[in-house]
């Protein structure tokens, strides 16, 4: 017979303790002090569930979670807005008799790790009594981050957040010029923030850091110029070398020198330009890491500016598709713009899993049968949801931009007068662009969808044609959204990106086809969990 359905729920803390430096006597020379970090903290974890639990090394989970919770997880459909959705939910802690009060106070929960896990105790007949069941036998329904505790009179809430809540804080660590002279910029940039170029970029705008010595910075870390341009004309101002310091000699008059390092990518005039300077380069992060395709660069992006812990980043990052970008440091930029920018376009979502990982994978449907088939006996509740906008009707084509243009320029006196035709049809449009295109499915359709221009951060044009052909692969038929009703035990195991069989009494879905599920609906008062499936 079947006992209690019950959830536990794990909270990591920190609270941040004071340094103190000692004195290292009979370990070091007299007035030395201890290599103690700058911050140190302690972790702890507040353990709770809702109907009691104690675990197989007798660590206790008491039962004061207040309320029933609910988690819902969706992927965006959206092509040029592949940052998956946030889960959004809740959890209320009891606080009888301000027991957590101090807790509240002196620890921080604020993106720290948290768990929610579910389980079935064992109703023993004989003594009447239900008993619990050992961890291993415990099933992940959530692995995230905490928020900031938000206390009432009698509760205590906590919002939940996927680990992809750590994408919302704004792009770090960003450096900024302090004004100082040399590479430390004029009162021109002072508080403005250090540029960055992630893989190879064309055409993009360097920062003039120093208006007197023609000094302009293309990155915060090491790189290379392949070209350089004034008024989009290459020929002008020639290449002079190579230096390890641009402030020791300035350059021949018509020449650029170039300087890369750790500290950043920079370039000196030996003459002040009459249009607009631009240029091709490549840049590494300041670690020296200097990976040229999406995926790394992005995964790369993620630990080092992000500062994302790796284990939190799963799944295989492997690419061959050259990409690059350039920010300029003239705004903020958050880590989900990062994510939209290395994915728009490319079909790819970064899935959250019920671990707390994120992992990078293909939308599209699998070309072999699933593991799994549901049909009428597994489903309690079947209905049909809308499709994102764009996606229904089909799409006639998709239009995918490469060799992003970072700088559009102006026709006219804005352009050199010896810039070539091919230059000058660069310089004036954002994007070239690949193609998929069917006619049958605007001569079936009165309204046939019709997407702009995708924006991508791929270089070369085969790249962006294979993801149109893609796209078009995958919404040239009709596509459906279904609303799928579980009961726990059968929907465990079951993640988002995850293919799936459907063999239901319902259009479409008669005599079985493949899905992909792409939401999760679950709530802990109930014993069922919905799935979101696109068919």
């Amino acid at each position: 017979m079947s006992g209690v359905l019950f959830h536990l729920v794990e909270i990591d803390m920190e609270r941040a303790v004071d340094v103190v430096f000692s004195r290292g006597y009979g370990t070091k020379p007299a007035g030395c002090v201890t290599l103690l970090s700058f911050r140190r903290s302690e972790i702890d974890t507040l353990r709770l569930s809702d109907a009691g639990y104690v675990d197989d090394s007798g660590q206790s989970y008491p039962p004061l979670l207040a309320d029933a919770f609910a988690i819902d997880r969706r992927l965006d459909l959206s092509p040029a807005s592949p940052s998956s959705r946030e889960s959004w939910g809740a959890v209320s802690i009891a606080n009888p008799g301000g027991m957590f009060d101090a807790l509240i106070r002196d620890r921080v929960a604020d993106r720290m790790p948290i768990r929610i896990l579910a389980g079935q105790k064992r109703h023993d007949a004989a003594r009447q009594i239900d008993i619990d069941p050992g961890r291993a036998a415990l099933t992940a329904v959530f692995s995230g981050l905490g928020s900031p505790w938000q206390p009432d009179r009698l509760n205590v809430q906590m919002a939940l957040r996927e680990v992809s809540g750590w994408l919302d804080a704004t792009l770090m660590p960003v450096g900024s010029y302090a004004g100082s002279g040399r590479f430390g910029g004029d009162s021109n940039v002072k508080g403005r923030s250090l540029p960055r170029l992630r893989g190879t970029a064309l055409n993009l705008t360097p920062v003039l850091i120093d208006a007197v010595n023609l000094v302009y910075q293309i990155s915060d870390g090491p790189g290379v110029v392949s070209a350089l341009y004034e008024g989009g004309f290459a020929g002008g101002i020639t290449y002079g070398g190579a230096v390890d310091d641009l402030y020791a000699a300035a350059p021949s008059p018509g020449s650029w020198h170039m300087q890369s390092g750790s500290g950043g990518l920079f370039i000196r005039l030996g003459t002040k330009p009459v249009y607009a300077i631009t240029v091709d380069a490549a840049g590494d992060f300041p670690s020296g890491v200097a990976p040229r395709t999406v995926l790394p660069l992005l995964r790369q992006m993620l630990i080092e500016d992000l500062t994302m812990p790796a284990q939190w980043l799963a799944g295989s990052w492997d690419d061959s598709r050259q990409a690059g970008w350039y920010w300029d440091g003239s705004q903020a930029v958050t880590g989900r713009q990062v994510v939209n920018t290395w994915l728009s376009g490319l079909g790819i979502r970064l899935v959250p899993g019920h671990e707390g990982t994120l992992s990078p994978i293909a939308l599209g449907m699998p070309s072999t049968s699933p593991d799994r088939l549901l049909t009428s006996d597994h489903v309690t509740a079947l209905s049909g949801l809308a499709l994102d906008d764009g996606l229904a009707p089909p799409p006639y084509r998709w239009r995918i931009g490469y060799a992003r243009n970072q700088t559009v320029q102006q026709a006219g006196s804005a352009l050199h007068p010896r810039i070539t035709a091919e230059r000058q049809s660069f310089a004036l449009q954002e994007d070239r662009v690949a193609t998929w295109y069917l006619p049958a499915i605007k001569l079936r359709y009165r309204q046939p969808g019709d997407l702009p221009v995708i924006p991508t951060a791929l270089l070369y044009e085969q790249d962006a044609q294979d993801v149109a052909d893609h796209h078009g692969a995958l919404w040239a038929r009709e596509r459906h959204l279904w609303a799928v009703t579980l009961p726990r035990s059968i929907a465990r195991g079951f993640d988002l990106g995850q293919a799936v069989g459907l063999d239901l009494p319902a259009p479409g879905l008669r005599g079985g086809v493949t899905g992909l599920v792409i939401g999760e609906q679950f709530r802990s008062a109930e014993a069922t969990v919905t799935l979101t499936i696109l068919v």
